[in-house]
């Protein structure tokens, strides 16, 4: 067991492999435990880590701790604490979360990423929705970094800090560490279907929502529902926006792979129209991947996907992923 002190909290991972690095983020339901296969699958070519967030596992259950905010700076955190500049991230259901919006706000850290059963809901009157300016550029220079320019968050707080640190000695932040500006509130209508999804229901309901209690795959993750803290799936379930979240995966700048098992009872798949506002001019950039037959846990479900996973960790064009089953935009 391996763990790091971050903010006065105690973060577990794990970590396995030599070479590049490659971040692991879980769901709500289970830990960095159902990531094993993957990781035992990637560690001849990657060093690969594998991390509970606030509140799940072995890490820290500070309730203080459970929004966004706090799971993406902790995420920033990790990766400087075990020197990490940059690396590919997987994320899945939470984890896919708290990963595009660490790669909207530190696009430079984070060169592809892989979304895994993502929350990614059809809004109402998404057709008419205004679309966000691409504002999520490294801001470079230090008179272009201002208050307006830096997110109103726990991460703004830190970020703030250094900025009138630098400027009081008449220095440049480092802008790399600079998170991007936050999305233009340019629709104002929250919708939140997330909060439903998860409301009060308890953890057996939710695993059980997934998988029939006499799957083997339930057995595997159930050890760990008594390590998960509900309050960390409730209070990221208070705060989600589905629309808002649709303009940061749009937003997102580098590679991207999307995979939802079209069988999903835990977090519904993503609807045509959907897809189509995500990877609206950007199809090269961001690749849909529907999986026919595969619930909420792809990596414990699809035969194919340790190989899926190399393929977008080695294909410098992931276009080129060779998956049957992936979503075209129908020509209009």
């Amino acid at each position: 067991m391996s763990a790091i002190s971050i903010g006065g909290e105690l973060i577990h991972y794990e970590v396995l492999g030599r070479g590049r690095p490659v971040v692991l983020l879980h769901s709500w339901v289970g830990s960095w435990r159902y990531w094993v296969p993957t990781m035992q699958n990637l560690q001849l070519k990657y060093r690969v880590y594998a991390v509970d967030l606030h509140g799940f596992g072995d890490s820290s259950k500070n309730p203080q701790k459970y929004t966004l905010d706090n799971q993406v700076k902790m995420l920033s955190d990790f990766m400087n604490a075990m020197a990490i500049p940059k690396a590919a991230i997987i994320g899945h259901g939470l984890g896919a979360w708290v990963t595009a919006e660490f790669a909207r706000l530190y696009a430079d850290r984070a060169p592809r990423i892989m979304l895994i059963s993502a929350p990614l809901f059809e809004i109402p009157q998404l057709e008419n929705r205004t679309r966000p300016g691409r504002l999520n550029a490294p801001v470079q220079g230090r008179h272009e970094i201002n208050e307006a320019t830096i997110m109103n968050s726990s991460i703004r707080t830190a970020m703030l800090e250094r900025l009138r640190a630098a400027q009081a000695s008449g220095g440049a932040p480092d802008t790399a560490t600079i998170p991007a500006a936050p999305l233009p509130e340019a629709n104002t209508v929250r919708y939140n279907p997330l909060q439903d999804v998860i409301g009060s229901n308890s953890l057996e309901m939710l695993l059980q929502r997934c998988f029939k209690r006499s799957d083997p795959i339930y057995t595997k993750l159930e050890v760990d529902l008594p390590k998960t803290d509900v309050h960390a799936l409730r209070t990221s379930a208070m705060q989600f926006d589905g629309g808002r979240f649709l303009d940061s995966i749009w937003l997102l700048s580098m590679p991207t792979v999307i995979i939802h098992g079209q069988e999903d009872t835990f977090i519904q798949p993503p609807t045509e129209s959907v897809w189509d506002y995500v990877t609206a001019d950007k199809e090269d950039n961001l690749l849909p991947i529907p999986l026919p037959g595969v619930r909420h846990f792809p990596m414990l479900e699809y035969d194919r996907f340790n190989r899926l996973v190399n393929e977008f960790l080695e294909l410098p064009d992931i276009s080129k992923l060779e998956v049957k089953e992936r979503w075209k935009r129908r020509s209009r």
